[in-house]
């Protein structure tokens, strides 16, 4: 396994990618039979780079996988905006979006976090703060690894509803006060 890993960061280093990757959240993990490397780079601008080497080194050894994705900074949640169904009717839904501004080296990225009015009224409920809830929602998000992780380049909207709604107000202000 560490010969992987340094064939891969040799590999890396030879493209001038090295110092993009984040030795911190990307793994080498052995799975027995197979092998998964997720490697994750500082910059989305390289993930291009790094996608084209992931795949040689997988050509190579048919026993492993590779998952490459970008690490990724909130830099800005924005005022909230009425959603409507788009494309559906155009009619204004029962929900806001929130723009969230992301960063990952060179490269820039808006998302939308559409929380319903169930879910506001949740947090309104419970004392807690919206604009502070949709930066900790995505910055979860952001922080699973593995083949669950949330990728803003192709998925641009997460939800809180209700239930989600709940589940993190349950977290954060214990039980709910009668």
């Amino acid at each position: 396994m560490t010969d992987l890993q340094a064939q891969l960061e040799g590999r890396l280093d030879q493209a001038g990618l090295l110092s993009y990757l984040d030795k911190d959240e990307s793994r080498f993990v052995d799975l027995e039979d197979d092998f998964l490397i997720e490697l994750v780079a500082r910059d989305s601008t390289k993930l291009p780079e790094f996608s084209r080497i992931a795949e040689e080194v997988e050509s190579e050894n048919p026993k492993v996988k590779t998952l490459v994705r970008a690490h990724w900074t909130i830099e800005n949640v924005g005022q909230p905006v009425q959603a409507y169904d788009i494309p559906g009717t155009g009619a204004p839904r029962m929900a806001v979006l929130y723009p969230v501004d992301l960063k990952s080296g060179q490269g820039a990225k808006r998302i939308w976090v559409e929380v319903t009015t169930l879910a506001s009224m949740v947090f309104e409920d419970r004392g807690l703060d919206e604009k502070s809830i949709v930066r900790d929602y995505v910055a979860e998000q952001l922080s699973k690894g593995g083949a669950s992780y949330w990728d803003p380049e192709r998925v641009e909207r997460l939800e809180i509803n209700g239930n989600m709604a709940e589940y993190i107000a349950s977290r954060k202000s214990g039980p709910k006060r009668q």
